[in-house]
This record gives structure tokens, sequence and C-alpha cells, in this order.
């Protein structure tokens, strides 16, 4: 009794986090400057009536504005379609994962990375799995708000990866057969 209120607890702790966690992903967002945001309007700054490098060489500030822009592609936007997918495939890959390991636990294996009493509590262990998708997510918006896209798209491209081979791996497993010792009741 005492070794489950110390678990909810430990498991109460961990959801608290992910939720801070992915919270502050989404308040980062809204304190940005109005002009970095995508579809704000564009105006005069102090900053941006200096004169540029380009425009002492003889070049006007526009064509080396252009030039910046080519060497950096246009960023998306988080919530654009391939990561709307890609999010999807995570939640999935995790409801995969926790469906096979309940699979894997009544057919009496033990689980490898959490205690058996975690995967047992269902609510707890479905809380872990949602919590999973979302430090997911998180870790995907802190890439594409330092500018790593592709680091951005591969956090979930792995993570589905590693989730469904992992659940694939339990639906794998035999079912552990336990030797009866001889003159046992069945």
């Amino acid at each position: 009794m005492r070794r489950n209120r110390k678990i909810g607890r430990h498991v109460a702790m961990f959801l608290v986090a992910a939720g801070l966690m992915s919270s502050w992903a989404g308040a980062s967002r809204g304190q940005e400057r109005e002009s970095q945001q995508p579809g704000a309007p564009k105006t005069a700054s102090p900053e941006s009536t200096a004169p540029t490098a380009g425009a002492a060489d003889g070049a006007s500030p526009s064509n080396s504005q252009n030039r910046n822009e080519r060497a950096h592609p246009r960023e998306h936007r988080f919530w654009d379609k391939e990561n709307v997918w890609l999010f999807a495939g995570v939640g999935a890959s995790r409801t995969l994962d926790y469906f096979s390991t309940l699979n894997m636990r009544r057919r009496g294996r033990q689980e490898i990375f959490l205690t058996n009493d975690v995967v047992d509590n269902h609510a707890g262990f479905a809380a872990i799995e949602a919590s999973a998708t979302g430090v997911s997510i998180g870790a995907s918006y802190l890439f594409h708000r330092y500018g790593h896209h592709k680091l951005e798209r591969w956090t979930s491209i792995v993570h589905i990866g590693l989730a469904t081979t992992g659940a694939v791996r339990n639906y794998c497993l035999k079912t552990a057969h336990f030797a009866v010792a001889p003159g046992s009741p069945l």
C-alpha cells in the first residue's frame, strides 16, 4: 500500500514536470516581439534604418537582403501539416506501445524499462505514455524555436521508430509458461 502511494507521487511529479515543460514551450511563443511573429506588419525601427554592409559596397540593401533569404530558406510554422502528421504518428506509436506492453504483462512477461507496478497501474501508465508524447512535441518545439528544423522533424521520426520497434518486440515475445513443481496442485 505504501509503495503504491510512493509510485503515485512519482507519477504525479512526472506529470507536473511534463505539463510545465509543454506549457513553457507554448508560453515562450507569446513573448516574441510583434515584428518576429509571422503575418505581423513590418515597421521601421531605428536598427533597420542604419546602413547595411552591402550598402557601403554600392549594392542596395535589398540585394543583400535577397542574398540572406536565399542562404536561409523560409521558416515553416510549427504546426504545419508535416509536423501535425508526425505528432499524430508519435501519439499512435505510443498508444501501440501502451497496448503491447499491457498485452505482454497479461502473458506473464516482465517490463524492462519501468517497474511492473507502474505498468500494472493502467491510469498511471497511460499518463506516462501521454507525457512522453508531450515531451517529444516539446523537444521538437525547442528545435524549431532555435532554428534546427531538421532535428525538429527527426525527433518525431526517431520517436515513432523506437516506440513502434518496442511495441513489435513486445508482441513478438513468447508467453511465459511457468513450470509446475511436482506434487503441487494445478
